[in-house]
Order: C-alpha cells, then sequence, then structure tokens
C-alpha cells in the first residue's frame, strides 16, 4: 500500500436484498453477520472501515454507519455516500455479501492505488465494481452520474480514468462470490465448514 495515499474502506450494505428476502448484511453464516467477515478482513488488512447503510442495526459492529445521501440509486449512491463521508484520498468500496475476502486481496488491490484513476479487479472477463477503489476527486462526477440516472457502476469505470487489475484477482475467484440466495448462504456455509 502506497503509504503517501490515505485509502479508507467502505462496505455497501443498503441494498435492498430483493432476492435473499431480508437484509443480506445481517444474514447469520455460522452463527455471524455476513458483513461481520468482511469488516474483520479488512481490519486485518490495516484499513480504517465505515458502513454505508440504512438500517440502524448496522450500528452495532463499532464502526461508523452513514446513510445514503440519495436515496434508491443502488451503488452509484452508496459510492456518492462514501466519498462525502471521507476524509480519505480513495475509497475502496466493498460488497456485504463477500465473506470468503482475504487479507491477500485486499492488500493486493489496494497496494495499486491511484490518486487519479479507479482501481478495480478483472475476474475471468468480468469487472468487479464492488471491490474497487474509487479516487475522491471524482466526487462531482459520480453527482452528475446520478443527476443523469447513470446509475450502472462499471459503465461509470469504463467512462472514467481506470486500470483494471487481472494478477492475483482471476485465481481467486471465489472470495468474489456474492451471496444473493438463501440457497447460495447454505452452500457457503458448506465451503466454509471445508475451507477451516
Amino acid at each position: 500500500m502506497n503509504p503517501e495515499i490515505k485509502i479508507e474502506a467502505f462496505v455497501l450494505a443498503g441494498g435492498k436484498s430483493s432476492r435473499m428476502g431480508r437484509d443480506k448484511g445481517l444474514m447469520l453464516m455460522e452463527g455471524k453477520p455476513m458483513i461481520s467477515y468482511v469488516l474483520k478482513t479488512l481490519k486485518k488488512a490495516g484499513l480504517s472501515v465505515k458502513i454505508i447503510a440504512n438500517n440502524p442495526e448496522y450500528n452495532q459492529f463499532g464502526v461508523s454507519v452513514f446513510p445514503d445521501v440519495v436515496k434508491e440509486k443502488g451503488p452509484m449512491g452508496g459510492l456518492l455516500s462514501a466519498l462525502q463521508n471521507t476524509t480519505a484520498d480513495v475509497v475502496f468500496i466493498i460488497s456485504c455479501d463477500m465473506p470468503f475476502l482475504t487479507e491477500e486481496g485486499v492488500k493486493n488491490l489496494t497496494s495499486e492505488a491511484d490518486l487519479e484513476e479507479i482501481i478495480a479487479p478483472l475476474v475471468g472477463q468480468r469487472i468487479n465494481p464492488l471491490f474497487a477503489l474509487y479516487p475522491v476527486i471524482l466526487k462531482k462526477t459520480v453527482e452528475d452520474a446520478i443527476t443523469a440516472e447513470e446509475l450502472k457502476m462499471t459503465d461509470f469505470i469504463l467512462k472514467n480514468k481506470h486500470t483494471l487489475v487481472s494478477s492475483g484477482f482471476s485465481k481467486t475467484a471465489e472470495y468474489f462470490r456474492n451471496i444473493n440466495t438463501q440457497q447460495e448462504l447454505r452452500e457457503a456455509e458448506k465451503r466454509w465448514n471445508n475451507s477451516i
């Protein structure tokens, strides 16, 4: 991690979780809320961590929680909330439903941090915008995109200065696995038990 660049992590937990049926980050996996695994890994990697969520239950985790500054705008709204609530140079945006995240994966990405470019992993042929670094100088650009209803995160990355990092990520697609349904949660618990 470049010590000259200050990075702050924001875990997005403001989604509707329509496929899961309830708030994903608070769903229990092996008896612990799913978001707790993400928070633990980020802290182990030495990052300052905050949460973007509209549900006051997220206050239980002992980190600052900020609501969406603009409602109903999906992850782009979460990104704007992060940019408006940080004193860092770069925000690290992460989804709350990635319990298999590793400290190594976090450090791999943060080591690429840049003051002007978005840094996002390329997993296979897909960009993951919810495990990506966004420089704070983009705040006005994000505001303009939301005003224009341009809410697709991948499109936003491609339209702005960016670097896609594939090294070290294509082989570790497992820790990018999102958990969106009850079935996926049960499968994740099985994988978790097999890995410990």
